[in-house]
């Protein structure tokens, strides 16, 4: 556990235009935001996704203390407690990394679709222009219903 700052953080290639048209919106400052959502909505759903077409997002040393700490507290409970486990780095990105994979795809579902261009199956997904302005307030909305379902469910 040492919060290593030079690993790079990969997501599907498929995702490279939604992470640059979130930023250039101003939906997001940074990629590391929207990599820990949805790393967040996998491990959340408990679906992992390992990441077909891999390419550098951005740098470890982006995530913050807190997205660490949460990051090894996904791994610390699902190796059963294993201190071990959170030894390497690059092995807790590795696994995140599929996390945010597949919460990607959740967070497309649940709450991007309606924001996205129309296209076909497989089409790499792209935010519609027409549609971003309130994507940021209505993005802020989302997280604290998720938030709320959180609480809710305990």
């Amino acid at each position: 556990m040492r919060m290593d700052g030079n690993i790079r953080v990969h997501t599907d290639s498929m995702y490279k235009e939604l992470y640059n048209n979130m930023k250039t919106n101003g939906v997001i400052e940074d990629f590391h935001e929207l990599f820990f959502l949805c790393a967040c909505i996998g491990y959340r759903k408990g679906k992992h996704i390992a990441i077909q077409r891999r390419e550098d997002r951005f740098w470890s040393r982006t995530i913050t203390p807190k997205e660490w700490a949460c990051y090894y507290a996904m791994i610390f409970e699902k190796n059963n407690f294993d201190y071990e486990k959170l030894s390497d780095d690059k092995g807790v990105i590795a696994i995140v990394e599929g996390y945010a994979n597949a919460g990607m795809g959740i967070f497309i579902d649940d709450f991007l679709e309606d924001y996205l261009l129309p296209s076909l199956d497989n089409a790499v997904p792209q935010l519609d222009p027409t549609c971003c302005k309130g994507l940021a307030k209505q993005f802020l909305h989302f997280i604290f219903e998720q938030s709320e379902m959180e609480t809710c469910d305990r």
